[in-house]
């Protein structure tokens, strides 16, 4: 999972190989993780941590949309 939140890669791009957990099994972790609010716990104090040591500039912010899907599709 960390490997797709830090490269921001699609699911089925994650590498494979025995040090790899598959995209199923990282999907599934993922989505539990969502529902019992571990990642956003983990989120929380990831950020916490970078602010504490002056990793994060707040005067600065940026969006990303290369992976949404387009709304109002014809």
């Amino acid at each position: 999972m960390l490997y797709i939140l830090v490269t921001g890669c699609q699911w089925c791009d994650i590498p494979q190989g025995g040090i790899w957990a598959s995209k199923s099994s990282s999907h599934r972790w993922l989505k539990r993780w969502r529902s019992d609010g571990t990642f956003e716990h983990l989120q929380a104090r990831l950020l916490a941590i970078a602010d504490e040591k002056g990793l994060i500039n707040w005067e600065f912010g940026a969006v990303d949309g290369s992976f949404s899907r387009r709304i109002g599709r014809k």
